[in-house]
This record gives C-alpha cells, sequence and structure tokens, in this order.
C-alpha cells in the first residue's frame, strides 16, 4: 500500500509537544520518522502525565504515547564528537530534519544548515523556535502559556471579571506543530523541483499570532464600534437564546439571536410569544433584558430533555445548536463509531489503548490507510537504525560504555 511520504525520511530532533505533534502528522503520512531522544531521560514529555493508571513511567505517558506513533526511537548524545558523526551520517540519507531548539544551539554544536546542507544539499532543514531565528526576541525563554498570551489569543479568554486566563492544554503548541508539518512538506516539495533544500524558520509567537479563533468577530466588532468587547463568562448568554444550558444528562449550546429566535420560540411550543409587544419584531427583541427574559422559557424546557432530544429539535426546527460533548460523549460518538474513528494501538507498557484517529483520510484502492503503530520505547531501534549506517557489533557497545548512546 503506497502512502504519500513513503520512503521519506525525518529526522526528529524534537522534544515535548509541538515538534513531536509536526512529526507525528508526517509520519501518518507514511515517512520514516527517526526520534533522536538523549540518553537516560529521553524526550522530556515522557515525563508529563497524564499517566497510564496513574503510574509516572517514562514509557506510560499519555502525551508521549499520543505525540509519538509511527516513530522509532534511537538515544543519542549529539553534544558529543561521536553523537554528531552519528547525525551527520543519518543526514546523508535523510529528506527532512525537524529540530527545536533555541536558535543557537544547533548551529553551536557544528550542525547548522550551512553544515548539514554540505552534507546533502536537498535536505529541509526546520527550525521550530519561540520568536524564530533572527530578531530582537530570538534568545527569549517563553512556554506555551507565555506564548499563547502573547500571540493575543488569552485577552479573549477567561472570566471577564478576573485576569485574562489560558484555557487547558496545549492549544498554541498543536497549532505551531501543524504548521511547521505543513511547512516542511511544501519545502520537500520545493527541494525535489528546485534540487535544493533550505532551512524553514517556524516561529511560535508569528504562528499564534496568526490563529483564527474568537478575536476575529471582535475584531470586526472593534473596527464599527471602536469598543474592545469584554470576555463572556463561562454559561453566561451571548444573547437571545444563545448560550450554554443545563438538559437531563449535559449541556447544551444554542445560537439564535433577535432574527433566528422565531425558529426557537416555535421548537419550544411558545411560538405565541411572536405576536406579543416586546417580541413581535426582531428589534423589539433585540432589548438587552430579552434573553434574560427568554431564559425563564427556555432553561425548563431544556431541563426535561436530554441533549440528544434537544438536539432533534433543533434539527427539526432550524435551531443552530449541539451538545457540549465531554470525553466519555465522544467516545461514544455514532459517528466516530459508524467511520471507524478510533483506533486501538497495543504497547508493552500499558497493554491495548484506545487513540484518536487520522486528521484527514486519503483513498486507497486496495483497502484501508496502515494502521498507526506505537510509540517507541526509549532507545528501542538503536540499533537498528545504527546499522542501517554501518554501526553495529562492538562499535556499538563500546558507544553504549561511552554514553554515546
Amino acid at each position: 500500500m503506497f502512502m504519500p511520504l513513503e520512503g521519506v525520511r525525518v529526522i526528529d530532533l524534537t522534544h515535548y509537544t509541538a515538534g513531536p505533534y509536526a512529526t507525528r502528522i508526517l509520519g501518518d503520512y507514511g515517512a520514516d520518522i527517526i526520534k533522536i531522544e538523549r540518553p537516560g531521560g529521553g524526550d522530556p514529555a515522557r515525563r508529563i502525565g497524564p499517566f497510564y493508571h496513574d503510574e509516572p513511567d517514562l514509557e506510560k505517558s499519555g502525551l508521549f504515547l499520543f505525540l509519538n506513533t509511527n516513530k522509532r526511537s534511537v538515544t543519542l548524545d549529539f553534544k558529543t564528537e561521536k553523537g554528531k558523526q552519528i547525525i551527520k551520517e543519518l543526514v546523508k540519507g535523510a529528506d527532512i530534519l525537524i529540530e527545536s531548539f533555541p536558535p543557537d544551539v544547533m548551529p553551536n554544536a557544528g550542525l547548522g544548515y550551512e553544515e548539514l546542507s554540505q552534507i546533502n544539499p536537498q535536505l529541509v532543514v526546520t527550525s521550530i523556535s519561540n520568536f524564530g531565528k533572527t530578531g530582537p526576541y530570538k534568545d527569549w525563554v517563553g512556554l506555551d502559556l507565555t506564548l499563547y498570551a502573547m500571540g493575543g489569543n488569552m485577552w479573549g479568554s477567561g472570566d471577564p471579571e478576573l485576569e485574562p486566563l489560558k484555557t487547558a492544554g496545549r492549544m498554541a503548541s498543536f497549532h505551531v506543530g501543524y504548521a511547521a508539518a505543513l511547512a516542511s512538506a511544501l519545502g520537500l516539495t520545493n527541494a525535489e523541483l528546485r534540487g535544493q533544500g533550505e532551512n524553514i524558520d517556524v516561529s511560535y509567537f508569528e504562528v499564534t499570532l496568526q490563529s483564527i479563533d474568537g478575536r476575529m468577530q471582535k475584531l470586526l466588532g472593534y473596527q464599527y464600534n471602536n469598543q474592545v468587547p469584554m470576555r463572556v463568562s463561562p454559561g453566561a448568554s451571548l444573547g437571545l437564546g444563545s448560550g450554554i444550558y443545563p438538559c437531563l444528562d449535559g449541556m447544551f449550546m444554542t445560537t439564535a439571536g433577535a432574527a433566528q429566535f422565531p425558529n426557537m420560540a416555535r421548537m419550544v411550543g411558545a411560538e405565541d410569544i411572536l405576536t406579543q409587544p416586546g417580541w413581535d419584531t426582531v428589534a423589539a427583541r433585540s432589548r438587552p433584558e430579552a434573553a434574560e427574559e427568554w431564559e425563564a422559557t427556555l432553561i425548563p424546557w431544556m431541563l426535561e430533555r436530554t441533549t440528544k432530544e434537544v438536539q432533534r429539535a433543533c434539527m427539526e426546527f432550524g435551531v443552530l445548536g449541539g451538545p457540549v460533548n465531554t470525553i466519555e460523549n465522544l467516545m461514544n460518538d455514532e459517528d466516530f463509531d459508524a467511520r471507524g474513528f478510533w483506533q486501538t494501538i497495543d504497547h508493552p507498557a500499558t497493554g491495548p489503548l484506545i487513540y484518536p484517529g487520522f486528521n484527514s483520510r486519503i483513498h486507497f484502492e486496495d483497502g484501508e490507510r496502515p494502521a498507526r503503530r506505537r510509540a517507541p520505547l526509549l532507545g528501542e531501534h538503536t540499533a537498528e537504525i545504527l546499522k542501517e549506517i554501518g554501526i553495529e557489533g562492538e562499535e556499538v557497545s563500546l558507544l553504549r560504555s561511552e554514553g554515546v548512546i
């Protein structure tokens, strides 16, 4: 079965989240990902929970297991001279190298793009850093939290009565990973067309600035009324018939507004209100107090129904809305089940676990794309990959005794 990136070799010198997510995406499309990890501890993501059965272990980090499917792991200290030489040998047969160190680390190690391109002129090097390889911020240290804030996203999140607050997770890092994967794939195509590789500079700061999120509508609003919109409290009304409301078995979000309100009134059996003063025109329903008045009718109706029942009613009457799903809801969603989205992947440290499926689907004449391979154990493929570049036997044992691998 032919995969789009079959035959493409990627050297993965990344850690934590953004870079590993980029290489994971490339691995999903068939690339051979050689993950270089530091001897002893490996990728620091191996120490980040949640852990399988809450047992901290280098092989049981849920984050690491998710981010590193379809990869082979090599332990290697490239700060040593022998380690640098091994990297250079691997580069000879590679198409892409992705690294996520501060801008001066690779050049100072003698592994900058200029040196590597002398070994392999068609090599694409994708460098992921906090603020890019140039500019006054290039040496600044940052985390997902600080870069999420600096990129502008945090201004729109959190309780409006308090300071801006980042929501849970690593949204900025995953977005940067997507951008780096796309840039690497485009760089590969360009290298094939021109016969010359390049060094792609991916800045966390620049990617988070360009993320499309709730700021777009706020910017448009500011353009017309010169006011900065306030953040919305969790669970607060977003306008007439718009907000997150409780049901029998969970929460449900609807979006109506003064113009679409008649559909919602008919849905809950309160169409008589449409002939009453204060509710009979769009202008009348735009009163600030209308939203709170309507909730006295809407919320009791919601509380008598399940999220599925409310969803069916919304579809019948043309009301925009959908359930606020929990992870358990998604795991049991009939659409995901029918499309075979979830994948079960076995692992020697955790046994079979359920993983999210692929981000996109490609048609194959001879069947479905192959399932992902599990994340590697630390250094699991060191001997295998060293053998591919002519290092084996006693030489491997010597490298191990010297702490190179």
